[in-house]
């Protein structure tokens, strides 16, 4: 039954791989913008945008994985390198009028699909909440409670917990899996704090 398709899906598996030489990939699926460079691995589609229209899109989503165009293949790109800043105590989009920075703006927030390392900023208005407080609000469990530098989304350890049930998987194996989802490769280290703890908990 398979047999008969599989060049059809070899060739869409191989298109999704580059820019298939879409008439659509030469311009930015939002603004009409020539050579857009980037596209989103969690998005619906294989839609490539331009830098600010990814920003944009990604403000609700901060999470998502982006590969840009080098010009021979994708490779990996943080929403982090693009400058997007993830502001809590506020409303996403407000901006807040006394952001305090983490410490050297290196903030690694474990999720389902990697680890990710992203900016971010605490709100340090007059009628803030302590930063605890403000990363629970947005479901990230941090793994200490004083000065947190590494969060884990409530989401993934929910998908822990369910497996360390279901198949008895480790802390220690289920990190390795997230790591390896982050960067097969093992050349790009992964700065962790205390992940165990949030694990764990």
């Amino acid at each position: 039954m398979w047999l008969k398709h599989r060049e059809l899906f070899l060739q869409e598996m191989i298109c999704l791989e580059g820019r298939c030489n879409r008439l659509a990939a030469q311009s930015c699926s939002e603004c009409n913008c020539p050579s857009p460079e980037y596209r989103c691995r969690d998005c619906l589609g294989s839609e490539i945008y331009c830098s600010p229209c990814i920003l944009l899109a990604h403000v609700r989503h901060p999470l998502h994985r982006l590969e840009k165009w080098n010009g021979q293949y994708f490779e990996r790109i943080s929403l982090k390198t693009l400058g997007l800043r993830i502001q809590l105590g506020h409303t996403t989009g407000q901006i807040c009028l006394n952001p305090h920075h983490t410490f050297n703006d290196d903030f690694v927030v474990v999720d389902t699909h990697s680890i990710h390392e992203v900016s971010l900023n605490f709100c340090n208005c007059a009628t803030a909440q302590s930063h605890i407080q403000q990363l629970l609000q947005i479901s990230w469990f941090p793994s200490t409670t004083s000065d947190p530098k590494t969060a884990a989304t409530f989401r993934v350890l929910e998908h822990y917990h369910l497996l360390s049930f279901e198949s008895k998987v480790s802390a220690f194996e289920f990190y390795n899996a997230l790591s390896r989802m982050s960067d097969n490769t093992g050349l790009l280290p992964i700065k962790v704090n205390l992940i165990f703890r949030c694990l764990q908990s």
